[in-house]
C-alpha cells in the first residue's frame, strides 16, 4: 500500500499533534508499506520556523525510516489574529498541495487535520491519482474557533468554515475522529454514521515506561522528595485556560510544601508570566519545553497533572497529553466543564477529578484533597487503561486496516 500522509505537524515537534502523525506513519512504513509525508518546517510551539529550518521553500529529509518533504507557510507573529491564523493554515494548504505534486503516485490519501483547509488539498491529490482521502480530525476546527472567541458564530469568517467543512467532509471517502464527542458532532451535522469511524490518540509504552517520583527531573530542578508537585506540561495557547492554574497557586500560597510547575510554550505564555509576576507567586515555576527524552521522568515527577480548559469547551477537545498523563500514572486534575469530553473521559474512566472551569479555588480544594492521598488509584486505572485500550500497537493495527479496507 503506497500512502501520502499530509499533515502540519510532524517531529522533531513534540508538542501539538507531531508526535502522533509522526508515530501512524512509522508503524505503517514498519508494517511494510510506502509512507511519505508532506508536512511544514517546524514551527510549534513557538510560532516561528526552527532555527535550521529557515530560508528554504522546500526541503527533503528521512525521519526514523520515513521520507518527509517540508513546505513552506507563513508564520504570523500574533497567531490570535483570527485573519493571520486562517493565512497560516492556506499558505501551508497550498504549499503541501505543491509538495503533493513532487511525490509520487500513491494508493491512499491520509490527511490530518487541522488544518482544515489541507482536506482541499487531499481532495485533488485523490483526483489525481484516482486514491480514496481518509480524512483524519484532531479537533473541529470551526467549533473550537467558536469556542475560544477566535472566531464569531455569526461573522464571515465561520460562514466559510462551515462550507469548507461541508465540502470536505463530503469529498472524504472516510472520516477518522479520536472521540465518541467527535462523531456525535459530526452526525449532527448530517455525515453518515458509516463514513465515520472512532480512532482514538495513542501512546508509546515503550516510550512511556515508568518512573519513580523521586527521579532525574527532581533533581536537576531542585525539587525535593517532599514537594508535592501540581504541573502542567505542553502548549500554552487560548483554549488551555492555564490562567485558572496560576490563580490557584495564588490560593494556595501559603502552603509551603505545595509547587506548581507550567511546562512548555505558546503564545499565552508572556500574559501567564506577567500575571504571576504581579501577584508576587513564589510557588509557581515556568520551565521551558523538554526535550523529548526526558518526557517520562518529567510526568513521573508529579503528584499532580493538570488539564485546563475554557468554559465553552465541551466537544471539539481532547487533548492529546491526557493520554501521556495516564501512561504516567499520576492523577489527573481536570478543570474542565464536566460535559465536555474531557470531562466525561476522566470522569467515567476514574482516572482522576475534575472541577470546574474557571474557578481557581475550586481547583485548589481539589488539590488540596489529592494531597491527602495522592490519589495512587487514579494513576493506576489510568496506567491501565493506556495498556489496554491506547497502546500504539492496538490502535494503530486498527487505523492501518481501516485504510486497507479503503484501498481494497
Amino acid at each position: 500500500m503506497r500512502v501520502l500522509i499530509l499533515g502540519l505537524n510532524y517531529l522533531p515537534e513534540t508538542t501539538s499533534i507531531g508526535p502522533y502523525t509522526a508515530d501512524l506513519a512509522e508503524y505503517l512504513r514498519h508494517s511494510g508499506h510506502d509512507v511519505r509525508v508532506v508536512t511544514a518546517f517546524p514551527t510549534a510551539p513557538y510560532w516561528r520556523v526552527w532555527d535550521g529550518y529557515t530560508n528554504r521553500l522546500f526541503m527533503r529529509d528521512v525521519i526514523n525510516d520515513v521520507p518527509v518533504l517540508r513546505t513552506c507557510l507563513y508564520v504570523p507573529k500574533n497567531p490570535k489574529n483570527i485573519l493571520k491564523r486562517i493565512l497560516f493554515d492556506t499558505s501551508f494548504a497550498i504549499s503541501a498541495l505543491v509538495g503533493g505534486f513532487l511525490n509520487s503516485p500513491c494508493d491512499i490519501v491520509v490527511v490530518i487535520s487541522p488544518p482544515l483547509q489541507l482536506g482541499v488539498v487531499g481532495w485533488l491529490l485523490g483526483k489525481m491519482w484516482k486514491a480514496p482521502v481518509f480524512f483524519h480530525i484532531q479537533d473541529i476546527v470551526p467549533d473550537a474557533g467558536v469556542a475560544t472567541g477566535m472566531l464569531k458564530e455569526r461573522g464571515a469568517a465561520i460562514v466559510l468554515a462551515r462550507r469548507l467543512e461541508r465540502f470536505v467532509y463530503s469529498k472524504a471517502s472516510m472520516i477518522g475522529v479520536i472521540c465518541d464527542g467527535f462523531k456525535l458532532n459530526l452526525l449532527a451535522k448530517g455525515i453518515p454514521s458509516n463514513k465515520v469511524v472512532i480512532l482514538p490518540d495513542y501512546v508509546d509504552l515503550d516510550y512511556m515506561h515508568l518512573h519513580d517520583r523521586n527521579n532525574n527531573f527532581r533533581l536537576e530542578h531542585g525539587i525535593g522528595p517532599n514537594d508535592f508537585v501540581v504541573m502542567y506540561s505542553g502548549s500554552i495557547g487560548l483554549k488551555q485556560g492555564l490562567e485558572t492554574l496560576v490563580e490557584a497557586a495564588s490560593e494556595l500560597r501559603n502552603y509551603k510544601d505545595i509547587l506548581f510547575i507550567i511546562l512548555g510554550e505558546g503564545p499565552s505564555l508572556s500574559e501567564l508570566r506577567t500575571r504571576a509576576k504581579q501577584i508576587n507567586l513564589g510557588n509557581l515555576r515556568f520551565l521551558p519545553l523538554q526535550p523529548r527524552d526526558g518526557l517520562p521522568q518529567q510526568l513521573a515527577a508529579a503528584d499532580v497533572l493538570v488539564i485546563t480548559q475554557r468554559r465553552e469547551m465541551t466537544a471539539y477537545i481532547f487533548p492529546g497529553k491526557l493520554l501521556y498523563y495516564m501512561a504516567a500514572s499520576r492523577p489527573i486534575l481536570a478543570a474542565v466543564n464536566q460535559d465536555s469530553e474531557t470531562g466525561r473521559f476522566v470522569q467515567r474512566k476514574q482516572v482522576g477529578l475534575v472541577v470546574p472551569p474557571e474557578d481557581p479555588k475550586a481547583l485548589a480544594k481539589a488539590i488540596l484533597d489529592l494531597r491527602q492521598d495522592r490519589g495512587r488509584s487514579f494513576g493506576e486505572n489510568g496506567r491501565r487503561l493506556a495498556e489496554t485500550q491506547f497502546d500504539r500497537r492496538i490502535v494503530l493495527d486498527k487505523f492501518t486496516k481501516q485504510l486497507m479496507v479503503l484501498t481494497g
